[in-house]
């Protein structure tokens, strides 16, 4: 009988051991990448979100620069007489900034920030005075003499689910003058 020579493998063990290290490894790197994915997703969804809230505050500054007669409703509401002698409101309503033209005496509402936006604080301070000489606020010491000035003070996130879960928030202010 001839010599058998045994040759160089792997035994069944370290075949396990092996596959059991190479699926810890896929496990954590398949975890961090999901992570990665989710966070992509947030920080996106809430990019969209304060990019509509820009488009937002600049749609209602412009009216406001060419606006007159205003009156602060509420912390919330805001109205005045656009440059076509319309009278328009802007309002907080269920998450939303809504913009209500009034016709004969009734303000028809519509929504104008979009639906991947949760707006949870929209403050509205106004000073100076208006074209006919009454005051709106003060927004310094003494009086002012001012044209009204208009501060927006919002607080959006995104509507996305795992974006509220966090509750990850951006605040926005401007102040606007009419002219």
């Amino acid at each position: 009988m001839k010599n058998l020579k045994f040759t160089n493998g792997f035994t069944l063990v370290e075949l396990v051991v092996a596959m059991g290290v190479f699926v810890i490894l896929m496990s954590i790197a398949t975890g961090g990448f999901i992570q990665m994915l989710r966070n992509q997703r947030i920080v996106t969804s809430l990019m969209a979100a304060n990019d509509n809230m820009s488009l937002t505050i600049e749609t209602i500054g412009r009216e406001i620069r060419t606006g007159y007669n205003f009156n602060k409703v509420s912390n919330t509401e805001l109205e005045f007489v656009n440059a076509y002698d319309l009278k328009v409101k802007y309002r907080l309503n269920e998450g939303a900034i809504e913009k209500g033209i009034e016709y004969f005496g009734t303000t028809n509402y519509g929504k104008i920030t979009a639906d991947n936006v949760l707006i949870s604080a929209f403050n509205i301070n106004v000073c100076g005075k208006n074209i006919n000489g009454t005051s709106l606020g003060n927004c310094g010491s003494g009086d002012d003499f001012y044209l009204p000035r208009i501060t927006l003070s919002i607080s959006i996130t995104s509507a996305e689910p795992d974006v509220k879960k966090l509750n990850i928030f951006t605040d926005i202010q401007t102040t606007v003058s009419a002219r």
